[in-house]
């Protein structure tokens, strides 16, 4: 039987008895700020989806550092997420990651927060910024980012009743501020109803730069969140989050997570609500759903298609440059990272998990965002390698034509996509029966391209090529 992850030990503190039946292998989502911070602090005893590598000698010795200076780099000690990448991952599909300098642990706080973007042609304030990786983080109860994006807040003086202000009450924040965190908790939980009248919202308070700055930014924190969440990386052992909490938040529950609405009253946690996805089109609504995504016009700038055929790899061989690349080259720096593994996604010559089972995850993924542009090129994609339509739409509902490895592959894509928090232990454990743990690996990071992938392009409303 799977055991729930988060059935603590009493000694611990965290979670001396069951939250829910003792069989339900889902963990739990905290409901007020108080438990948030216990969840947090029990997330450092959580057993991994798949083997951590072995700690270098590098790294017990920053670890040692980090945990003898409580109060220095929240980022300077060793971070799993990063040693989870880098054994499982190849360098290609690392490079949208900015990759730690040898002297990270030197680095002050406010230089850890730019880390997030990258590129200075990003115009929102870093803090900012990071407040909607803190949101998509609470939205997807994913505890490693959530705890991270902590840490690196406090440092830079945000307050812990400003943190559960952003959990519980936007009236405490500038209306521009409110709006923007509204708009990333829809992207992030539901995609398929952001329209251009949200957009439009936006319009009010954001440019065009500043707007993309929130699709790319959440986009990417989406991705990130299903990463840590979906291997179940554990926090880091170093940080502290059991901090008193101000009598004005202690029961305040949250506005952002997915929190069962049929949850018990006085109960600190509850199992995580689905998303609730409507049910798939049939093949003539997608068809035409497809029509109608080549004839509209974006709702973004795209950048002349020369210019931002520079990002791309020099071996890409595609006419003519894609909108999605013309949409990411606005920001030269961080959008050549995304363009480079997005493309290296789509490469045979990358990685080891099969093409066709890459595009098939492309395909089930954007189907469950309603990511029109983004099934049109999975479609494309697929009929590349060879796949009749016949067996494209069949992905929409498996049956006997695929094995118990691609349909554990599927299971996951459709659930990773649309309801993160409800990923459990065995989910993984399937794919593991039918294929390596690098290939594991790589079925998690594909699921995770295309959430930023579908997010970006939907909410801008690319016009498809073809």
């Amino acid at each position: 039987m799977i055991m729930n992850r988060f059935s603590m030990a009493a000694s611990l503190l965290v979670f001396a008895s069951p939250v829910f039946a003792d069989d339900d292998p889902v963990a739990p989502v905290a409901v007020s700020r108080p438990e948030l911070k216990e969840m947090l602090e029990g997330s450092k005893t959580g057993e991994p989806r798949l083997p951590l590598p072995p700690l270098t000698e590098e790294e017990k010795a920053r670890a040692e550092r980090a945990a003898s200076d409580p109060g220095g780099n929240p980022m300077g000690g060793v971070v799993n997420n990063g040693r989870m990448r880098n054994h499982y991952l190849a360098p290609e599909f690392r490079s949208e990651f900015y990759v730690r300098p040898a002297d990270a642990a030197n680095r002050d706080a406010k230089t850890i927060l730019r880390w997030g973007a990258g590129d200075p042609a990003m115009p929102l304030d870093p803090t900012f910024r990071v407040m909607f990786f803190w949101l998509v983080a609470r939205a997807n109860n994913c505890q490693y980012c959530l705890g991270h994006q902590e840490v690196k807040l406090k440092a830079v003086g945000v307050t812990d009743d400003e943190l559960a202000a952003l959990d519980t009450d936007w009236s405490a924040f500038p209306p521009d501020r409110a709006a923007a965190f509204a708009f990333v908790a829809k992207l992030a939980r539901t995609p398929q109803d952001v329209t251009a009248a949200d957009i439009d919202a936006l319009r009010q308070h954001f440019d065009e730069k500043a707007i993309l700055d929130i699709l790319f930014s959440t986009g990417g924190y989406c991705a990130m969140t299903r990463w840590t969440g979906g291997l179940a990386i554990p926090q880091e052992d170093y940080r502290d989050y059991l901090t008193p909490t101000t009598a004005a938040f202690r029961a305040l529950p949250s506005l952002v997570a997915p929190l069962d609405p049929a949850r018990e009253a006085g109960k600190g946690f509850c199992r995580p609500a689905a998303s609730k996805r409507p049910a798939l089109e049939s093949r003539e609504v997608v068809e035409a759903r497809l029509a109608a995504a080549r004839d509209r016009e974006s709702r973004l700038a795209l950048v002349d298609e020369e210019k931002a055929r520079e990002l791309l790899p020099s071996d890409w061989s595609g006419e003519p440059t894609p909108n999605w690349v013309r949409l990411l080259a606005n920001f030269p720096e961080a959008g050549k990272a995304r363009v480079r593994s997005i493309a290296a996604a789509a490469s045979p010559g990358v990685g080891d998990l099969d093409p066709t089972l890459r595009a098939q995850i492309a395909w089930i993924a954007a189907r469950q965002d309603r990511a029109w542009y983004a099934v049109g090129h999975a479609l494309h994609r697929l009929r590349d390698l060879g796949q009749t339509d016949d067996a494209i739409f069949a992905l929409d509902a498996p049956d006997d034509r695929f094995d118990a490895g691609r349909k554990a592959v599927f299971k996951l894509a459709k659930k990773l996509t649309a309801d993160p928090a409800l990923v459990t232990d065995a989910d993984v454990a399937a794919i593991r029966e039918h294929f390596s743990d690098r290939e594991t690996a790589e079925v998690v990071y594909f699921i995770t391209v295309a959430s930023f992938f579908n997010r970006v392009t939907e909410a801008a409303g690319l016009p498809l090529e073809f």
